[in-house]
């Protein structure tokens, strides 16, 4: 018989809104794209278009950027610890 374990691995969550208005044109692609990196680790979700993301991460310090149509957001440095859940709301397109 095996002996088995509980392993409980630290984790916390980015989590957010994508919201896209405006961009259109030749070769636009509403794919949407979010990405978290920290010391050399990187994970992302992908989506066909603007919508909620929740991405379960390691707890530290992460720089979290979003991507859409090719575009690129300014990149936001978040420090989290065990159990956090850090919201993160992402605007692309016209500002008026």
């Amino acid at each position: 018989m095996q002996e088995s374990h509980n392993v409980v691995t630290p984790t916390a969550f980015i989590m957010g809104q994508i919201t896209v208005s405006g961009m259109t044109g030749r070769g636009y692609t509403s794919e949407v794209r979010v990405v978290a990196q920290s010391n050399g680790h990187m994970t992302d979700t992908r989506s066909k278009s603007e919508s909620t993301y929740v991405l379960l991460v390691s707890p530290g310090e992460w720089v979290v950027t979003a991507e859409v149509g090719g575009v690129t957001s300014e990149p936001k440095l978040v420090s989290l610890v065990s159990g956090q859940t850090m919201e993160i709301n992402f605007t692309f397109g016209k500002r008026h």
